[in-house]
This record gives structure tokens, sequence and C-alpha cells, in this order.
């Protein structure tokens, strides 16, 4: 494969479904992938920060399926466990097909400074293999808070890359994005969260985000998000039973369609 022709592969991918890399479980995807100041176990592929909301060791799986493509699909792993005021946070995100696949692998800390303020870090690694080819690696780290400013709202800002890591190959032509996400969540009611968030990835038109949460009764949760750049449209539904949760989310993008997710966690 030339140089030229791997460039052409790259860039489609990451145009067209390189987000999935990105992908941060079906509760947040399902509210508008409002990151910033939703907090979940998939935080650790989110906003760092978020992994000190976690009270006890949760451990949490997803998988998700690009329909337009019978053999793209997306794996994902997360782990959090609290120590005290301090968070640990690993996770795995795998995206591609037979010939292109993407590794992220995180390792987060948060730190807990008060109720009100935490901050967290987070180290990835990355891995992009190409069959035929070979592989590339790159190292990124990425930077998070989260402020509760009352019982209602709380506040969050996180970014990603913020020193611009590429692969670590001249050969292929892929980068690591270099994200800024700011965002607040409005507790409505013990029924009703709903959440806001302005996303900007360099040289990309910022994103603004919007997603809602509603749970009627403690056992149901139902979700939906919209997101403009590009316009996106999200649903979800979540079940929970003691320490078990089951999350589905689906994510239609008007020029790729249905991508539903599933996830399973279990706090112990």
């Amino acid at each position: 494969m030339s140089k030229f022709s791997l460039s052409v592969l790259t860039l489609w991918i990451s145009g067209a479904v390189g987000y999935a890399q990105f992908s941060i479980g079906p509760k947040i995807t399902s509210m508008g992938s409002n990151g910033a100041s939703v907090r979940d176990v998939w935080s650790t592929v989110a906003n760092p920060g978020g992994i000190t909301a976690i009270k006890s060791a949760t451990v949490a799986i997803n998988y998700s399926k690009f329909l337009f493509n019978s053999e793209l699909s997306t794996q994902g792993a997360s782990l959090i466990i609290p120590f005290a005021k301090t968070f640990v946070g690993l996770s795995f995100l795998r995206y591609g097909f037979t010939e292109y696949n993407e590794i992220k692998t995180g390792v987060a800390i948060g730190k807990k400074f008060s109720e009100y303020f935490s901050i967290g870090l987070r180290t990835n690694l990355h891995q992009l293999s190409i069959s035929n080819y070979g592989a590339s690696t790159g190292f990124s780290f990425d930077l998070g808070t989260i402020y509760t400013l009352n019982e209602q709202i709380d506040i969050g800002a996180y970014i990603t890359n913020p020193t611009r890591q590429n692969f670590n190959s001249s050969t292929i032509a892929n980068n690591i994005a270099t994200t800024i996400n700011i965002g607040a969540s409005y507790l409505a009611s013990d029924k009703v969260l709903i959440a806001a968030s302005l996303s900007k990835e360099l040289q990309a038109k910022p994103d603004i985000r919007l997603g809602i949460d509603y749970s009627p009764i403690n056992l149901l949760s139902l979700r939906g998000g919209i997101s403009c750049q590009p316009f996106k449209q999200f649903f979800g539904i979540g079940l929970s039973y003691q320490k078990l949760v089951l999350d589905t989310a689906i994510e239609n993008h008007y020029q790729i369609g249905c991508t539903p997710q599933i996830g399973l966690s279990y706090a112990f």
C-alpha cells in the first residue's frame, strides 16, 4: 500500500467514523455525548474528573456496531476503583475492521479536593494497525475538572491531548485529536437530568450538544440528545437492578445512519 493510499484510508476513517474511538459509553452517548459534566463509569474516557463520583469499585463493558458496514464495530471496557479521596480508572477502546483497527488504552487518576471540586488526569496509549502494512503507536494525556455549584448544577471541562502528540510513524497520516470540552448539567428534579456542552476540535467547527435523562421509576431511564456538528440524534434506555445496570444507545448520523450500542456495568 502506498503512502498516498494509506493517507486516504486513514483520513476516511477519521472523518467518517473516527469519532468512535472516543466512544464514551451508552449512557453518556445517548444524552448527546455530553461527557463534560455528566459523571458515569465511562468518565474514564470522557472527563477524567468525573471518575470521583463513583462510590464503589465498578466495572463496565460495551459494544457498538456500525450498521452501514458489516465488519466495523467498537468495543470498550472501563474500571473505576475508589481509594478515599483518590480514584483510579482504567479504560480500553478498540474500533475498526479486518484491515484497519485502532486501540486506545487509558489510565486515569482522579482527586476529590472537596465535595464540590474534583480534578482528573488521564494518560493514553494509542495503537493504529493496518493489515499488511504495519502498526504505529502514540502517547497522549487528558486533563479534566468538575465543580459542583450547588445540589442541582455541575460544571465540567476537559481537554484531550493538549500537547498535540501524534502517532510516531511518518508514513501513517493520522493525528491524535485535540479537543476542548466545556459543559454543565442541571438536575431539574429527582427524575430529570439535563445536560449541555460545547466541544471544539482543532481545525474543526465547534459542536453544541444537548441531552436529557428522564427516570420515571428507579428501575428505568429514558434518554435522548442531539449534536450539531455534524448533526446527530441520540436515543437510549437504561435498566438498573440493584448493582447491575444495562444501558443501550442509538446514534443516528446523517451520513452513516444508525449505530446501536449496548453496555453492562456492575458495582461491587
